[in-house]
């Protein structure tokens, strides 16, 4: 599910969001560099597994590994689309939080793919939540208590959830962290009124008949399938096996089966993507620390981190024209 900004480069650019987002949180951003870049890119913005339009495809998994694969198959989709693709069309890959991880991923189990790779406020390593005042710290804690406390939201239940506002109401209530309106509003973005002929129910007459129990508001997110896999939506893996901070992985076998074995000597990993990869971080967000730096480094030997000071985790809502202007240089070196 994209939406494209056309230009005539065969190495094209492809936005993936976080955890809760959809292709549109990138749209005026993308549609922005789009008409300040040099070099002319086609643009896309994604919609990851269980997000946006892929309402048609809700899946109860979604490892990193997995989701890698569906972009992967968009890329091939483009590909196979345009008249004037080479057959070994790369791209440029800019991922946000979850999609940070999708797209380093990606970059790591088929580096011939990836042209280059920009990341921004995550790391590829296991976040730590849990209750009681624990996690480590970066906020991932917050993320778990949102998604489930909006899973709790039962929008068939009558008479409950007619408008945006009631369910807004309801959100405050579930946790002091949905207090903050700005959360609520990007969880909201996820919300959608259903239309009149969906809410029909069959009638022998050629007059539809609106269902008055039908519910009104409908998800653009699969709250059921992210909360079965926040587990390893926290963790990093590739070529389906975990990577925690410190381990060394290694390319699939001949039976494609990848193995993981302990720290070596000198920490290198024999999976590495040795592109340019510019890591993006925001200044007021702890989701990229200097403890992550050696696990950075030992995948993406090739990498550059920087810091919008004053930003949080958001850095491309919160500072779009910085966010802009790094982006231009990258894509333009």
């Amino acid at each position: 599910m994209s939406d494209a900004f056309r230009g005539v480069s065969r190495v094209f650019v492809a936005f993936l969001h976080g955890l809760l987002g959809n292709k549109r949180n990138f749209a005026s951003l993308a549609s922005s560099l789009s008409s300040q870049l040099r070099n002319s890119r086609t643009i896309y913005t994604l919609d990851l597994r269980n997000h946006g339009e892929n309402t048609h495809d809700w899946r109860m998994s979604m490892s990193y590994t997995e989701m890698a694969r569906d972009v992967l198959a968009f890329m091939d989709d483009v590909m196979m689309a345009s008249s004037s693709s080479s057959g070994n069309d790369r791209a440029v890959l800019v991922g946000h939080s979850m999609g940070g991880k999708v797209a380093q991923c990606l970059a790591l189990m088929h580096p011939e793919r990836v042209a280059g790779l920009v990341v921004l406020d995550i790391a590829p390593v296991r976040y730590k939540g849990g209750g009681g005042g624990g996690g480590d710290g970066s906020g991932w804690r917050a993320v778990e208590e949102i998604v489930r406390s909006v899973a709790t939201i039962d929008l068939t239940e009558r008479g409950s959830y007619a408008t945006k506002r009631d369910v807004d109401k309801a959100l405050r209530q579930r946790t002091a962290t949905l207090e903050d309106p700005a959360l609520r509003a990007f969880v909201l973005t996820n919300l959608e009124q259903v239309a009149a002929r969906d809410r029909t129910r069959g009638a022998e007459d050629a007059d539809d008949v609106v269902d008055d129990d039908a519910p009104t508001l409908r998800w653009k997110i699969h709250w059921d399938g992210i909360v079965n896999e926040l587990d390893r939506i926290a963790g990093f893996d590739v070529h389906d096996r975990a990577m925690d901070d410190g381990a060394v992985a290694s390319p699939p076998d001949a039976d494609g089966v990848g193995i993981v074995p302990q720290q070596t000597n000198d920490g290198t990993n024999s999976i590495q993507y040795e592109g340019d990869v510019f890591f993006i971080h925001g200044g007021a967000s702890r989701f990229v620390r200097h403890s992550h730096i050696s696990t950075i480094a030992s995948f993406f030997p090739n990498h550059m981190l920087t810091t919008i000071r004053g930003s949080g985790h958001w850095v491309h809502a919160e500072a779009p024209d910085d966010t802009i202007a790094l982006l231009k240089r990258y894509l333009d070196r």
